[in-house]
């Protein structure tokens, strides 16, 4: 399953189907379009995509992705889902949009209930399916370690089993070293993403070449440099 960055799969190859993939990225704003490019490649390859989102609105998600010319928006409610358990924390207001919202990233048997919902849609459409989950940094602020593996665990293995590609994203540098530990434990990849010195690489359990690869933001998104 190629993850959406132009070039990348010449130097990282794709990410194995019905798998669970731990991606570890900065704790900064461009991890958003990282993710963008993994679902619109889905959508566009008429694969259903599923966004779970703790940390960021949905239509915020939409707007930063059609900045760089992935227009997520139109494929909403069509073979694009959001799982929203962010939108608890706001002031309540009027809310016109449809996504199945999760009334916080504490409520794990609620979250784990709409997960399975919209899953379901998703296998209406087509058997292998993508879905990322951003982030499990934030259930781990409201959430004892045990439970966010034992979450992890019992959903990977539902989402592996729908025929679904997760990418389980985790902020680098907030979480103590046995935490990532175990969150690799249980995964069957890593893609790690790091900022050096003004310069953006990825690496991956499943590269194919020694060492990490360079990439560049455009105004197209990002694409990795040969």
């Amino acid at each position: 399953m190629k993850f959406g960055i132009p070039n990348l799969i010449d130097a990282v190859g794709e990410l194995p189907d019905r798998s669970n993939i731990l991606f570890i990225t900065p704790p900064r704003p461009e991890k958003n379009i990282f993710v963008a490019h993994y679902v619109n490649e889905g959508v566009q390859s008429k694969q259903p995509a599923v966004y779970i989102t703790t940390d960021i609105a949905p239509a915020e998600i939409e707007e930063k992705a059609a900045a760089f010319g992935m227009n997520l928006s139109e494929c909403t409610n069509k073979n694009l889902w959001f799982v929203d358990c962010y939108s608890w924390a706001l002031e309540k207001k009027p809310v016109e949009r449809r996504d199945v919202r999760v009334s916080g990233p504490s409520s794990l048997d609620d979250l784990s209930l709409s997960i399975n919902q919209v899953v379901y849609e998703a296998n209406k459409i087509a058997p292998l399916g993508r879905v990322v989950f951003q982030s499990l940094s934030t259930l781990f602020i409201y959430n004892t370690p045990n439970i966010v593996y034992k979450f992890c665990q019992v959903v990977g293995a539902r989402l592996k089993s729908s025929g679904m590609t997760t990418l389980f994203m985790i902020e680098e540098g907030m979480h103590k070293p046995d935490v990532v530990a175990t969150l690799e434990h249980m995964m069957d990849g890593i893609v790690e993403v790091r900022f050096e010195e003004g310069r953006w690489f990825i690496s991956s359990s499943q590269i194919r070449s020694s060492g990490k690869v360079e990439l560049r933001i455009t105004n197209k998104g990002i694409e990795a440099i040969r």
